[in-house]
């Protein structure tokens, strides 16, 4: 039966990969990445371009670069998407075969099934999506583990760095530094925890500075804190919690549960139990004011993707290793890995890549003219340019901050008299804006081009 979990684990992180490249969300989230590479600020400040979507923390976009060594926007996308799977992958697995257990360390059998359960129960947008929570989440992840396993100040330091680079991957993660000095307050005292707090904030401190002199203090802080904060809240408040109901119901209620019987019925193992609690509670109180801005969704609850991998582990250690309870827990994850590949896609068990081939020679055919305001490594690839993309167009927009007209221009193809959108795929508006009255439509594969260069006779 592990083996068609295996098989089963195996088969849904595929078609994640599959899936990726077919997201334009990937490409925009990828574009700062290259800007990067290319000695570009990724970080555009105010009233300057391309327009990116891109209002994370760096750490993300140098985990990213090696998608620079690819040959066309679907390799690069394909590399992309190994490193943004892998990372997630690989993080669960140590954390699974390394969180500390007392007594219970020996029992590969368990820790597989941790494993597991915790791909089984994971954000299926964590392994489509580039998300800077995915860089941040693995990064506190590791930091959490080394604060469990410490058994020296190295072992703290290493945690400080870990929640250094989750808060330079996304900044709602400073909860994470909150969870660590509450764990060492409980566990060692008071001096402890203010020292593991002096750490990262010196580590943190000194790596934004850092930042800020490479990309400039202005570009830098209006893209992290300026834009993030001036986005306005859900039109609706309510309407954003009915929405996402069943995951608070889950992401809130299954910590909470845990704690409650924890302490009632096994008081001598809350020690071990501490820390998932602590770092899901401290996570909380952001992730819920994440959801309700605007743009926000699940992937902003990372109290529970601290909490599941260890509360996971400790679930499967922790109950005498019978063959029945082995047995009861595969079944169990094989029937959540079953149901997700049954509802997640018909199955396209090869990278959907076959609309990046025609966008490019769609691109090169006329350059310099169409503008793809959804797949810009297109034109990255055809043209050796980067343009603005719709999302970070809009995200100006939303923030009251919109880009100007010199700007817009600047950023846009020189010859620009057409604009492609995939079939069916979501836009704002914005591109359509600029398209004239009478523009000729025309199909291409899996591409619509909106068209108004002038008519010529021969």
């Amino acid at each position: 039966m592990q083996a068609v979990m295996i098989i089963l684990a195996a088969a849904w992180l595929w078609l994640c990969f599959c899936l990726y490249p077919a997201f334009g969300w990937n490409e925009i989230r990828l574009v700062p990445s290259f800007m990067l590479g290319e000695g570009l600020p990724p970080y555009p400040g105010k009233g300057q371009g391309p327009a990116s979507t891109w209002i994370y923390g760096p750490m993300p976009l140098l985990l990213h670069l090696p998608a620079m060594l690819a040959d066309s926007a679907s390799n690069a996308l394909k590399i992309s998407g190994a490193i943004n799977l892998g990372v997630t992958v690989a993080t669960l697995a140590v954390v699974c075969t390394r969180f500390s257990v007392v007594g219970r360390v020996h029992n590969p059998q368990a820790r597989l099934l941790a494993f597991g359960l915790c791909l089984a129960l994971w954000p299926e947008s964590s392994f489509k999506f580039m998300q800077a929570d995915n860089t941040a989440i693995a990064a506190g992840l590791l930091s959490l583990l080394c604060l469990s396993n410490y058994l020296s100040p190295q072992s703290l330091w290493l945690a400080a760095i870990g929640c250094m680079i989750a808060i330079l991957s996304k900044q709602t993660m400073v909860g994470l530094g909150l969870a660590q000095c509450l764990f060492l307050l409980f566990r060692c005292g008071l001096l402890q925890a203010v020292i593991q707090g002096v750490r990262i904030l010196v580590l943190t401190l000194g790596a934004f500075l850092a930042t800020a002199a490479i990309f400039g203090p202005g570009p830098l802080i209006y893209n992290l804190v300026t834009l993030p904060s001036t986005l306005p809240w859900a039109s609706s408040i309510t309407a954003r919690l009915i929405e996402f109901w069943p995951y608070l119901l889950v992401h809130t209620g299954v910590p909470l549960c845990a704690g409650f019987l924890v302490i009632r019925r096994h008081p001598t193992c809350n020690r071990l139990w501490l820390l998932p609690i602590i770092a899901w509670a401290s996570a909380w109180p952001l992730d819920i004011m994440s959801i309700l801005k605007t743009g926000g969704s699940i992937n902003s609850l990372h109290g529970w993707l601290f909490f599941l991998p260890l509360a996971a582990t400790l679930a499967m250690l922790m109950p005498k290793p019978t063959a029945r309870n082995h047995a009861l827990a595969t079944l169990i994850i094989v029937s959540l890995l079953a149901i997700r590949l049954w509802t997640g896609s018909s199955g396209p068990w090869l990278p959907l890549t076959a609309h990046l081939a025609d966008g490019d020679a769609l691109a090169r055919a006329q350059p310099g003219r169409i503008y793809f305001p959804w797949h810009p490594l297109i034109t990255y690839y055809s043209e050796q340019r980067f343009y603005h993309v719709e999302d970070g167009l809009f995200i100006r927009y939303l923030a009251k901050d919109p880009v100007g007209h010199q700007t817009a221009i600047a950023h846009l193809p020189p010859q620009l008299s057409g604009i492609a959108f995939l079939k069916n795929e979501m836009d704002w508006g914005i591109a359509r804006s600029i398209i004239p009255h009478g523009a000729r439509i025309t199909g291409y594969n899996a591409w619509i081009l909106y068209d108004w260069r002038p008519v010529t006779s021969d």
